[in-house]
């Protein structure tokens, strides 16, 4: 917190303290303190090394300045060593540089302190004009003139002699950064970020921090919270009246493990695509944050996972009570916690599965392709629409990794051992429920067998999601 209040104070950015940074649709904070956020962002690592690219793109003068003058007030005080891109900066940023590389087709044209760069281009034959911009007329000298053949040819020509006389300025004086750039260059050593002494934060830290980002969000997106409750009560509403006050005789049979089917589905379902959206936009986040070292992989992984969790919990949670209760499912106590831990359970699954998914695919669309197809392949053989045992061996295997059948196996029996079903007279059911239970072929494993199983399905996910995450987030390859 005290390194954030100083970052916060050098950028002079206590005006936007508990601003919204905003988007496209929100209000935030404005362009210059957006971009001051972002090198704030990479100031709070403590960097020796500090890239900016155009920091100062689409800010006017004033801000422009600001943000440049800060980041060299803030690179003297600490000693960062501070290289940034930047196209057409007016005089006074320009002179604000210690010192300046300018580029053109790939080559360099100049490169030495600003202070000396008018009189390098007047000794070779263009001398800036004394009211003009000289960051306008070097550009101006290295840009390329597309309006006819004859005039890009001769641009290129000007490129070339200009870039030219400068190698051969530059080997005259013998930089010793020029042959230590090229000594390094041919040496082709590979080295990756993960190479260097990088302070760490505590992990616990770490956590608690994203954990409580997380938090701040979720809770600030009040249109996705309340829709997500309102859905969970809408549909516990009319999956409940649809089943209503369930009997026990033949046609209650059905409509018990209709109801069963559907409570395991909807605890994996609805909440998987909101929040699936909501890993997408942070991922790409994380990703940006992890290249600076700013926090491991494990501490946002696991803080996504305890923040997703409860919120699936507290959403569903409304949808379970209500089709419990309103289709009048067997009201023991024991049964009852049973079945919400049944329902949790697949609840974690699903999360892990989200995490997974938004781990592995790199865009958002191919997420929303794989998880629905994924979950629609889980129904199918979830255990109702097809008995276990009549499957085809070639498919047959789906089975043992599909969360839907666990926990609708769970389900049927915790509901249906110890019922017993009145039949009409000269009518041919089932006399009680493990009757049903072997029908149905759901009884393979025990109810804590099955739960179990939904716990080691959950670990899986989430185990290859991290490794997933882990490769995203991997920073990039430095060649020297």
């Amino acid at each position: 917190a005290e390194r954030v209040n100083t970052v916060i104070r050098q950028l002079r950015l206590e005006a936007a303290r508990n601003t919204r940074i905003g988007d496209a649709k929100v209000r935030g904070v404005s362009g210059g303190e957006r971009k001051r956020v972002s090198i704030g962002t990479e100031l709070l690592t403590d960097p020796r090394l500090l890239f900016l690219d155009e920091p100062t793109s689409g800010l006017d003068s004033n801000s422009s300045e600001l943000v440049v003058e800060l980041v060299k007030s803030i690179s003297q005080k600490q000693g960062i060593a501070t290289l940034m891109t930047i196209h057409q900066p007016n005089a006074r940023i320009f002179n604000t540089f210690d010192k300046v590389i300018l580029l053109s087709q790939g080559r360099v044209v100049y490169f030495g302190p600003t202070s000396t760069a008018i009189e390098y281009f007047t000794n070779i034959g263009y001398e800036c004009p004394v009211h003009e911009n000289p960051a306008d007329y070097f550009v101006d000298l290295m840009t390329l003139d597309y309006r006819s053949e004859e005039t890009l040819a001769r641009s290129k020509e000007q490129v070339k002699q200009l870039a030219d006389t400068f190698a051969e300025y530059d080997g005259e004086k013998g930089n010793a950064s020029s042959s230590k750039e090229k000594g390094l260059a041919s040496q082709g050593e590979e080295l990756s970020s993960d190479d260097f002494d990088i302070p760490r934060n505590n992990w616990f830290y770490e956590y608690s921090t994203l954990a409580h980002r997380d938090w701040s969000n979720i809770l600030r997106n009040v249109p996705f919270l309340a829709g997500q409750i309102v859905q969970s009560v809408f549909m516990a509403l009319l999956i409940g009246f649809m089943f209503f006050y369930l009997k026990h005789d033949a046609p209650s049979i059905q409509n018990r493990l209709g109801v069963l089917f559907i409570v395991v589905v909807n605890s994996s379902f609805p909440i998987v695509m909101p929040l699936l959206t909501l890993f997408f936009s942070e991922r790409d986040i994380m990703v940006r944050e992890r290249s600076s070292a700013t926090f491991r992989v494990t501490s946002f992984f696991v803080s996504k996972a305890t923040t997703y969790l409860p919120i699936a919990f507290i959403c569903n949670i409304f949808f379970f009570i209500g089709v419990y209760f309103i289709s009048h499912l067997t009201f023991d106590a024991g049964k009852f916690f049973i079945g919400l831990a049944t329902f949790f359970c697949n609840s974690t699954v699903s999360i892990m599965f989200l995490l997974l998914v938004g781990a592995a695919v790199k865009t958002m669309d191919v997420g929303f392709i794989i998880a629905p197809a994924v979950l629609t392949i889980q129904l199918l053989f979830g255990g109702l629409f097809a008995n276990p045992a009549t499957i085809t061996p070639v498919l047959s295997w789906i089975r043992w990794i599909n969360p839907i059948q666990y926990g609708f196996s769970s389900l049927v029996q915790n509901e249906f051992r110890g019922l017993e079903f009145s039949c009409n007279p000269g009518e041919q059911c089932y006399q009680n429920g493990q009757q049903v239970i072997e029908a149905y072929g759901v009884g393979r494993f025990t109810i804590w067998q099955n739960i179990l199983l939904l716990l080691m399905l959950g670990a899986v996910d989430a185990i290859v999601g991290y490794v997933f995450l882990r490769w995203v987030a991997k920073p990039k390859t430095i060649w020297l």
